[in-house]
């Protein structure tokens, strides 16, 4: 009995080395396959940083360099008191980061950033590469940080627009409460049976009326349905395509008129000695305006438009003299025995020279003397 128990205690024993070795030989391919055996016998490399807050980082979350992961947080301590108001970094956040990836792409110009996995999941550092510009960190140095958002501001910036929301729907409640009423024009549009009685009858009138179009009484109608006026449309588009096609190919005298370039140089012309024209007369108005010369002097001198009216005013007293009949023109116009006499005059100076012209030795005598 007591060799096969030690026998059975020997086969245990073997057993247990197996399952050892084997989980010893997982361990070292697991280490091996991230990396670990490298990270395991080589110093870690040293980020720090300063925030203001870190909203439950703890030691061993994750350090990200532009999403991946590149590490974890070693120590989140308070850093020193500040001295000014203004310096509100008060909270140093260790990190262990990859070396190689660390000296290759983490610089004096990359931003450490306090985020989340997911809304509400566990904290995460996440690092900014940096650039060609920035300097290559040594182990223990500090990057600088920019704050990030957490899920108390997201709710403080919330606030607002939760009341605004309150508000809006009490709003519509109480716009929804005035309709119900009745009152203003939606309320009344709503809650009124003659608005809804006049809607009735424009859709039956609209009804009306388009049987009517569809039976081609009324000018719409007959529009619609008339072949007639469809052939005469028809034509006159026809028509008007032959004109286009004749002006197009040159023919008439509007087509001339838009293909002819020495036309359009003629008219051109025209243009410009209209042009020409206006503007001198424009320039003999700025001088009539500013009276220079006869025109001018006579539309802005005073003294001729004073000269101007006394003369009106002397033909006006003449011409009423003699309408008076005053003086021998007015007595000429008015007295009809002078008419008269002067008429008979003329007749008798009239026969006087056709008997001059018929006798003429019966007016000239000559008399000849001889001493």
């Amino acid at each position: 009995m007591e060799r096969r128990k030690k026998k059975l205690s020997v086969s245990e024993l073997k057993v247990g080395i197996v399952v050892l070795a084997s989980i010893v030989i997982f361990l070292f391919m697991v280490f091996t396959a991230s990396g670990g055996i490298s990270r395991l016998f080589s110093k870690p490399f040293i980020v720090k940083t300063r925030f203001a807050e870190v909203d439950g980082l703890l030691p061993g979350h994750e350090v990200r360099l532009a999403g991946k992961r590149v590490g974890n947080v070693m120590a989140v301590n308070f850093y020193k008191i500040p001295e000014h108001p203004e310096d509100l970094d008060t909270v140093e956040v260790v990190m262990s980061v990859d070396p190689e990836i660390a000296r290759k792409w983490i610089r004096d110009d990359s931003k450490a950033t306090l985020g989340s996995i997911g809304l509400l999941g566990d904290k995460v550092v996440e690092i900014s590469p940096g650039t060609k510009h920035g300097k290559p960190i040594h182990s223990g140095d500090y990057i600088p940080s920019t704050p990030g958002t957490n899920i108390r501001k997201i709710i403080s910036g919330v606030d607002p627009l939760i009341a605004d929301l309150t508000d809006t729907a009490e709003q519509i409640k109480r716009l929804v409460v005035k309709v119900n009423e009745g009152e203003g024009t939606l309320g009344r549009f709503i809650n009124d049976p003659s608005i809804y009685e006049e809607a009735d009858r424009f859709v039956l009138e609209l009804r009306d009326l388009l049987n009517d179009v569809r039976a081609g009484r009324g000018t719409l109608g007959q529009l619609l349905t008339d072949p007639e006026l469809y052939n005469n449309l028809k034509t006159t588009a026809t028509h008007l395509e032959r004109v286009v096609k004749s002006l197009d190919e040159g023919d008439g005298t509007i087509a001339h008129l838009i293909h002819d370039p020495e036309l359009y140089n003629r008219v051109d012309r025209a243009i410009s000695q209209i042009q020409q024209t206006a503007d001198r007369l424009n320039t003999i108005a700025a001088r009539i305006e500013q009276g220079e010369g006869t025109l001018g002097r006579l539309v802005n001198d005073p003294r001729i438009a004073e000269e101007t009216e006394k003369t009106m005013t002397n033909v006006s007293q003449i011409t009423e003299r003699l309408n008076q009949g005053q003086g021998t023109v007015g007595a000429l116009l008015h007295e009809r025995e002078l008419y008269d006499n002067l008429n008979a005059l003329s007749s008798q100076l009239v026969r006087l020279v056709y008997d001059f012209r018929q006798n003429p030795k019966k007016y000239l005598r000559v008399k000849v003397s001889i001493f």
